[in-house]
């Protein structure tokens, strides 16, 4: 049945497909063993090449319409029968990146990532390209961060980086940006995804939902001289005067006291990880509060007791007394600590 004949390769093709459909269509008990039987003569060598290798690109496209099911199982089954050569890389990549959607339509992103990972990236092959290894590799990271792995994620997010200088398509730089600030915002980097989101901004269909972000992080920033440019260049922006918490913006930039009643506008912004309780105990919500008001207040006295600051940032004595003495410690801040 699998043997050579002088029939034009389409015609091959076309009866190899007839085949297959019948196989499909019919659902018993046998099915896989039987579909797994066709791969394997497929790639045996007994069929001519070119018809092979077309052969196995109608089949992929019949398991995108498949039930999920049965696509992850037939996918499993032509991983493992599929030759690990260059005649079949692009099948093998093909096969993987279906599996994976599969899994990440059912709510599985981290195994999704972990499918595409195996993807034989170091294999020059005509579908291996800069621009594909840059979207996959982008797609894995933000599959990684959906799954709260933001240490992959960042692993991905910096193989992309590599090829980024090479990259021409818009989308998929602006999505590689907007996931590479995302990933520097979960890991508490506020102040460089501020800068990133910022210079997103800069793109009209997407610049307010990020500047949003920009004035979220620009917040949460430790005090620093990359905050304070960071303020000054959100508070010139009239953009954010249409944004929630501008005016929490103007009070930092000002270098105004901001007291707990109101940051509530600013705290319907905040997502969990804002609000993630850090090794020393304090939320990094509070720390950045409680730092600015530090700041505030050693512009305006030269002596203020713990418990006055602590009523202005709305926090317990203790917890403002340590991030004050953190400041001092680090070099952001003059000053020491009375008896």
């Amino acid at each position: 049945m699998y043997n050579r004949t002088n029939r034009s390769p389409m015609v091959q093709v076309n009866l190899f497909v007839s085949l297959l459909d019948e196989i499909l269509a019919d659902r018993n008990k046998n099915l896989y063993e039987i579909f797994d039987v066709f791969v394997r003569n497929m790639v045996s060598g007994k069929v001519n090449v070119v018809v092979a290798r077309m052969t196995m690109g109608k089949l992929i496209s019949k398991l995108r319409r498949v039930s999920d099911v049965l696509a992850t199982d037939l996918c499993q089954i032509t991983l493992e029968r599929l030759p690990k050569n260059y005649l079949f890389d692009e099948h093998i990549a093909d096969v993987i990146q279906l599996n994976a959607s599969i899994v990440e339509r059912h709510g599985f992103p981290k195994e999704a990532a972990v499918t595409l990972a195996t993807l034989p990236f170091e294999k020059a092959t005509s579908y291996n390209t800069v621009p594909f290894r840059f979207d996959i590799y982008v797609k894995i990271a933000s599959l990684f961060l959906e799954a709260d792995d933001v240490g992959q994620a960042e692993v991905y997010i910096k193989r992309a980086a590599k090829l980024e200088s090479k990259i021409t398509v818009l989308e998929s730089t602006i999505s590689y940006r907007m996931y590479y600030a995302r990933i520097l915002e979960r890991k508490h980097k506020f102040a460089e995804a501020a800068e990133r989101y910022i210079d997103l901004s800069s793109i009209p269909h997407v610049s307010l939902p990020v500047l949003q972000r920009a004035i979220v992080c620009t917040i949460l920033s430790p005090v620093s001289q990359e905050r304070s440019m960071l303020l000054a260049q959100l508070h010139q922006d009239n953009r954010i005067k249409n944004l929630l918490a501008h005016d929490i913006i103007e009070k930092m930039h000002l270098q105004t006291v901001v007291k707990r009643p109101e940051l509530q506008e600013f705290e319907s912004l905040l997502q969990e990880h804002h609000k993630a309780i850090t090794t020393d105990g304090i939320s990094v919500f509070d720390r950045a509060i409680i730092e600015h008001n530090v700041m505030a207040c050693d512009k305006i006295c030269d002596i203020i007791s713990f418990e006055a600051l602590a009523a202005i940032s709305g926090t317990p004595i203790d917890v403002t007394e340590l991030v004050a003495s953190k400041m001092i410690a680090e070099g952001r801040l003059e000053g020491h600590i009375g008896e």
